[in-house]
């Protein structure tokens, strides 16, 4: 498949070389990572149950997990073997506790006292914190969506990448889209101060309108559809 800087020129009709320039390739690999948190927020503003298409799992043995601003999916807690032949490890589903009632999920004379067979979890500053606290021996698991883009391998998403982790593959095009988008107002803006050419700057601008109106539409629900179509009637 093509690098995302090949796909990016491809469709600005740009060439993107070298660390300087307007953009550079370093400017490019910012487009591509802020285009993924772009579409991610976009997508799951309009489509909140797709979330596990963004997703990312965070395993630990230790209490206070850093999640950041992620949206939290869902906790799981071990509870031991499952009784199982295989000797298999049971999972349970952690429940959701305001962090106000974090003094009774440890309280064994309290109704919201968590065991191991019915643990929760709390988030509090972008931490997450599991009751019964976890430990070698009961693990966690911490389903949320990914914000920190990376490539195929794990690294930096940059500009001589073509895949990404963590990310819907048939929304891999809007992330390349957004990027060609940025490229070419950077560029708009170069000829328009540094250069004064009005008609590179026009051709500029209706290449931008023109992937801009396909980006905006990919994030359109069937209903706005139908009333932008009703309207239109």
């Amino acid at each position: 498949m093509a690098t995302f800087q090949a796909q990016v020129e491809g469709l600005t009709n740009i060439t993107i070389d070298g660390t300087s320039g307007a953009p550079s390739t370093t400017e490019l690999s910012t487009f591509l990572r802020d285009g993924v948190l772009d579409v991610t927020n976009n997508w799951l503003r309009n489509y909140p149950q797709d979330a596990e298409n963004f997703q990312k799992k965070t395993t630990s043995d230790s209490q206070g997990v850093e999640v950041g601003r992620s949206k939290v999916i869902s906790v799981l807690r071990e509870a031991g073997a499952d009784g199982s032949s295989d000797g298999s490890t049971a999972w349970r589903v952690c429940g959701y506790v305001p962090a106000a009632m974090q003094s009774r999920v440890v309280d064994k004379d309290s109704i919201h006292f968590s065991s191991q067979y019915n643990p929760s979890y709390i988030l509090e500053n972008g931490v997450v914190n599991v009751y019964p606290v976890p430990s070698s021996n009961n693990g966690i698991k911490i389903y949320h969506v990914n914000i920190n883009p990376v490539n195929g391998s794990n690294g930096t998403l940059v500009h001589s990448n073509d895949t990404i982790n963590y990310f819907p593959s048939d929304k891999i095009y809007l992330v390349v889209i957004y990027a060609a988008i940025k490229t070419l107002e950077t560029k708009m803006s170069f000829y328009a101060t540094d250069e004064e050419d009005i008609e590179l700057v026009q051709g500029i601008q209706s290449n931008i309108a023109i992937l801009s109106d396909k980006y905006e539409k990919a994030f359109i629900t069937p209903v706005e559809q139908q009333q932008r179509q009703q309207r239109r009637e």
